[in-house]
């Protein structure tokens, strides 16, 4: 897809000048003559480097008051906001245009993905079979990265209406002036307005913010995705034209079901959680069944109306009665009419019982008892709308059936996860209050797992005859509860996986099974089969979690009762990759390694047990935590280790990226969707004829780079004090965007105490990026001499194409002048020549190793679409980086002297605090996949 960066910039110019009149207006001239003061001289500066100049803007930037630096770091982020829009517009206009030429389409699109499908001789048989077995989950997560308001979002919201609407009307009409001034007015406002949290959220906020995307664009995006495949389908494959497509996309949360390190997510906010969400679900339901009443007004003195309609009306005749007894001859002749009036009080009286817990007595007698009984009912509508208006029986009808069947009435499967050594302690606990029991804390890894099969066998649900049981096993206990409750209250799709992070042992699996029984969510049978209404999931995470798969997974399938348990789930054991913690761990290059490994490793074990596997992959918005394209990393899988299904976790920055507007969430959907089809076809994934020469030159590299990536994280003295010092980590939490602790141990961060996203999202703010290259140019330059082969890998292997791309992006992110600067913050000057010699040394032999590798003689050569992009970022982050400096080395000053006198500084009258946080977020929306 070619872009015309002279239009783009036309567009943004157009916004940037709206916001200029704004800040003018609201600010004055001084604050926009300082804007440009620093924009122009920033541009200079990359255009003519001059170390003199460049002084006197850092200069200049530390000569002005926390207020002047508030405003100018505010002007910077909006701008980014509108910058961002204007290609999210851009782009999706691009698509539509190839779109109407049929002939046309983009790489992942429904109709592009069909045709190549014909191409390779996919017959109609076997593509029904491919989206039979479909199943794409994206699962929200409120890891702590999108640092943007809602408010703010629901501004850009109106704002990308408004600007669309100026790029698509002739200048001189007068609804291009009104869409002109609803613009300007729009990011007056965004002027206004606070884009940066007051207070830290709580997990309620972010069960909302989850919600928002829902409401903002994916319950009109999920039936244009159906809708979009079907059309192709019809087009490309005609056989198939009557065939119903099954429900092959599903949506998951872990926003409020993920408990690990987190202590404000209890049992009561996972409750929540799962109330909101039906509330969102069962709302909407109830806004469209009142737009189809107002369009299935056929009446049956003019069209034949199906007798089943008639009938099922019939079978409501209380609630008929209740409903119409102020007219019971209203819709008399419109049977669609009064039967969608019923449908809809049913949808209330459903949200009315499960919002009081099953408690309303009057609802529960006209609440539908499942999703299926509400489709039922739509279905025989639909039916008989066909036989006389095929129009209103394929439109909107049809989109609400294929949203229930999607969405149900839990909208999203909550997933719960904790860490695999709390449950050990709980039932550590448990043995400790039953006489009968041994002490669970001394047993060996088989002893454990001797001991749980043992309790598993045992028929019925296990009792506990004591008070003396400590708080964590009482809040897991009451979690347990909580799940059965809401699964019988809401249904069987409400909660997802149980997640056991840090997964180091079978006997962490049985656990959780264990603990599942005092609940009935795990039964026995009389046949002794065991069976569990959460399927249990192990996550692998570090470097050596993912090394030790082989050992860890045939221990667990070896035990004849947990096999019998996956007979009752299809035969599939799930199983999580965490890309965050292994790539801190081990680097980048080792860990997308290991993952690649482990995927085939898992591959291996379940054929040799004869069991299906769905893998869940946990990536964020980085590079070094999985980001990048969804569909091209789906795409580049390892072959055979997609069955047709996927989870992957969105999060943070991603999920607004992603769903922020209806297309651009279609087109999202579109493309992991069509990325799993393709990795699940023989015909599309092909083993290149050199494969294990490149996975064993692949190792190599992954065995260099975490060499050198361990020799300056773990084997360099004072690395994590000059990590602490020289980029915002410690800064991060000011941020208010998340309820998770950014830490598990307060002081000095290292690499076990620091969670995987503020590790990122420090180098990322600092432009060292060094999670998502550290240790790539050493492991390149050590297999200099295949280098040839490495050029044939890169053309023939789509998974290191992939990774090698992507590698290529984040590090042109990095800006080493720029991490020189923060560098200046670290207070031990041998410590920071030590490392600052060693990143520089590392970034030049990435720089060059990358570009021979391409062939190219500069970085995103053959990628000149995100160059220009990330060119024009630059005028707008470098000033923003240098304010950041200024401000934390204020913020520390004040810190260092409040400590000996409790005293202050004066930058004017606004605390330090208030612009620095603004920097950080400013840094977060103009580089994108920071997290």
């Amino acid at each position: 897809m070619t872009i015309d960066n002279d239009v783009l910039r036309e567009r943004i110019s157009l916004l940037g000048s709206f916001l200029g009149d704004a800040i003018s207006r609201q600010t004055g001239e001084q604050t926009l003559n300082t804007i440009e003061t620093l924009r122009k001289g920033f541009i200079q500066q990359r255009r003519e480097p001059n170390e003199a100049n460049k002084q006197q803007l850092i200069d200049f930037i530390a000569s002005l008051d926390n207020q002047t630096l508030k405003n100018v770091i505010r002007s910077f982020s909006i701008y980014f906001f509108l910058a961002n829009l204007s290609e999210e517009n851009y782009l999706r206009e691009q698509r539509q245009a190839l779109r109407m030429q049929s002939e046309h389409s983009w790489e992942g699109s429904f109709r592009r993905t069909l045709l190549e499908c014909r191409e390779r001789h996919i017959e109609p048989a076997q593509m029904q079979e491919l989206i039979e077995q479909l199943k794409f989950i994206p699962v929200f997560t409120a890891h702590p990265t999108e640092a943007r308001r809602r408010t703010t979002m629901n501004l850009l919201q109106s704002l990308f209406t408004h600007s669309d609407a100026l790029n698509n009307l002739a200048q001189n009409s007068f609804a291009y002036q009104q869409a002109k001034e609803q613009t300007a007015q729009t990011i007056d406002l965004l002027w206004s307005s606070d884009e940066v949290r007051t207070r830290k959220p709580l997990v309620y906020d972010e069960i909302n913010n989850g919600l928002h995307y829902f409401n903002a664009s994916l319950f009109n995006a999920i039936p244009k995705v159906y809708r979009n495949i079907k059309d192709a389908i019809v087009d490309i494959y005609p056989e198939l034209t009557d065939y119903p497509l099954p429900a092959f996309m599903s949506f998951g949360s872990w926003i409020g079901g993920d408990r690990d390190g987190n202590p404000f997510v209890t049992h009561d906010t996972t409750e929540m959680a799962v109330l909101m969400h039906a509330n969102a679900v069962l709302r909407h339901y109830q806004v469209l069944l009142k737009k189809l009443r107002r369009q299935l007004i056929h009446s049956d003195t003019i069209v034949t109306i199906e007798p089943e309609v008639y009938a099922k009306i019939e079978s409501y005749v209380e609630l008929d009665r209740r409903v119409f007894d102020y007219n019971l001859d209203d819709y008399g002749n419109e049977p669609y009419r009064r039967l969608l009036s019923l449908i809809l009080n049913k949808v209330k009286a459903t949200n009315c019982l499960i919002q009081s817990k099953g408690n309303d007595s009057e609802a529960k007698k006209d609440a539908y008892a499942n999703p299926q009984e509400l489709l039922e009912d739509l279905r025989i509508i639909r039916k008989s709308v066909n036989t006389h208006d095929k129009v209103h029986g394929e439109g909107l009808l049809l989109d609400m059936i294929r949203l229930v069947k999607t969405c149900g009435f839990h909208l999203a499967a909550l997933d719960i996860r904790q860490e695999s050594s709390y449950h050990s302690d709980v039932i550590a606990d448990i043995f400790a209050n039953a006489s009968n029991l041994p002490d669970y804390q001394t047993l060996s890894e088989t002893e454990r797992q001797e001991w749980l099969t043992r309790l598993l066998e045992k028929p019925g649900t296990p009792l506990i005859y004591t008070d003396n049981l400590s708080d964590k096993t009482r809040e897991q206990l009451a979690l347990m509860n909580s799940v059965a409750t809401l699964r019988k209250l809401v249904g069987q799709d409400t909660f997802g996986s149980y997640v056991i992070s840090m997964t180091n042992n079978a006997s962490q699996l049985l656990e959780v099974l264990l603990l599942m029984r005092f609940a009935g969510l795990c039964k026995i049978d009389d046949d002794g089969q065991l069976s569990a209404d959460l399927p249990v999931a192990p996550l692998f995470e570090t470097i050596e979690d993912l090394k030790n798969i082989d050992k860890i997974l045939p221990a667990v399938l070896d035990n004849p009762l947990y096999r019998g348990l996956l007979q009752h789930s299809d035969n599939t054991q799930e199983i999580m990759l965490g890309y965050s913690d292994s790539s801190k761990d081990g680097g980048i290059i080792t860990s997308a390694w290991q993952l690649y490994s482990a995927q085939q490793t898992i591959n291996r074990i379940a054929d040799e047990y004869g069991i299906k596997t769905r893998l869940f992959h946990g990536r964020g918005g980085s590079v070094s935590r999985g980001g990048g394209s969804t569909h091209n990393a789906i795409a580049a899988q390892p072959a055979g280790t997609l069955h047709g299904q996927i989870k992957v976790t969105e999060q943070g920055e991603v999920l607004y990226a992603k769903y922020a507007n209806t297309d651009t969430a279609v087109f999202e959907l579109t493309m992991g969707i069509t990325g799993t089809l393709k990795a699940c076809s023989s015909r599309f994934v092909v083993q290149p004829p050199e494969l294990p020469n490149y996975e064993a030159l692949f190792a190599r590299l992954a065995d260099a780079g975490e060499q050198r990536y361990r020799q300056l994280t773990d084997h360099t003295e004072g690395f994590y004090q000059f990590y602490s010092q020289a980029t915002p980590v410690a800064e991060i939490s000011l941020l208010n965007i998340g309820s998770r602790p950014a830490h598990r141990n307060k002081g000095l961060p290292s690499k076990t105490t620091l969670r995987a996203i503020p590790w990122v999202f420090g180098w990322s703010l600092a432009r060292f990026t060094l999670p998502a290259w550290y240790g790539v140019g050493s492991a390149l330059y050590s297999v200099i001499d295949n280098e040839a082969l490495m050029k044939e890998m890169n053309d023939c292997w789509p998974f290191f194409n992939v990774f090698i791309s992507n590698i290529e992006m984040a590090f042109t992110k990095s800006d080493m002048s720029i991490a020189q600067a923060y560098s200046q913050l670290c207070e031990d000057e041998g410590l920071r020549k030590k490392i600052m010699q060693a990143v520089i040394d590392e970034h030049q032999l990435t720089c060059s190793g990358l570009n021979s590798l391409l062939n190219q003689t500069s970085l995103l050569a053959h990628q000149q679409n995100l160059a220009a992009s990330l060119e024009w970022r630059n005028a707008y982050l470098d000033p923003t980086n240098y304010i950041q400096i200024e401000l934390l080395k204020r913020a520390r000053q004040k810190e260092a002297k409040s400590d000996v006198n409790h005293g202050d500084l004066n930058h004017g009258d606004l605390a330090v605090e208030d612009p620095l946080i603004r920097s950080i977020n400013a840094l977060a929306a103009g580089l994108r996949n920071t997290g």
